[in-house]
């Protein structure tokens, strides 16, 4: 989820410093985090005020991508045997509505079926709780890396107040009936006009991937196997199956 308008360049062995000269000059991001403390520069008449699209950084954000893929792997592989069963009894369920199929034969596979839905249900909530650990240990770790950026994105430039906003990434986002009336009861400040020279977004997803790169996703990991259970947004209750 990401974008937009300077870049951190180097400065006193972190090589990290972010220049907005004339609020709109784009520098390139540090290649590692600086050290806390350092001092921000004057103001002068830059705005005070920054925003960043933080559903376009947890998109762009090259360790986000990265750790969601993993979680996708890891219930891909948990889920196996849910997999399996749920196929079996789907198969049980036919027999047992197949007027061919004898009385006897009908309660053995109905037996059969109620222990499925046992198996189902109680390994659905072991895979549901382990996803859950592994993502509320992952958006705490993306917390901390998304406002270590921030924090020092707005020292440097001496900005005193720093939003984070919710908004569509790409195209087809923008066009989306869903996105508009979410923008029109939004659960806190959206802005519906963003000036360039005062979005951060690029520079806060440039930033993070130099400073906290991460793997590239593997193939295997790009997404939930057709039928697993489809993950719910990262630290959020799983669906029930």
């Amino acid at each position: 989820m990401k974008r937009s308008s300077a870049y951190l360049a180097g400065v006193l062995g972190f090589g990290g410093m972010l220049l907005l000269a004339n609020g709109s000059q784009a520098q390139a991001p540090a290649a590692a985090p600086p050290a806390a403390g350092q001092p921000a520069p004057a103001a002068g008449a830059r705005p005070t005020v920054a925003v960043f699209n933080m559903a376009a950084v947890m998109r762009d954000y090259g360790k986000a991508k990265y750790q969601v893929a993993m979680l996708n792997k890891k219930r891909n592989e948990l889920s196996k045997d849910m997999m399996a069963w749920r196929a079996e009894y789907i198969k049980l369920q036919q027999e047992t509505q197949n007027p061919a199929t004898v009385a006897a034969v009908r309660e053995e596979k109905a037996k059969r079926m109620v222990d499925l839905a046992r198996q189902i249900e109680d390994k659905d909530k072991e895979v549901s709780k382990s996803l859950n650990e592994d993502a509320t240990k992952i958006i705490s770790q993306l917390y901390d890396d998304i406002k270590t950026v921030v924090d020092k994105t707005a020292e440097m430039n001496g900005y005193t107040l720093v939003f984070a906003y919710p908004d569509a990434v790409t195209k087809e986002e923008q066009d989306s009936a869903m996105v508009k009336e979410l923008k029109l009861k939004p659960p806190a400040a959206s802005p519906f006009y963003v000036a360039k020279h005062v979005d951060l977004t690029g520079v806060i997803i440039q930033t993070l991937n130099a400073w906290y790169p991460s793997p590239a996703v593997p193939a295997d990991a790009a997404g939930p196997a057709p039928g697993a259970p489809q993950p719910a947004p990262m630290g959020q209750p799983q669906p029930k199956q």
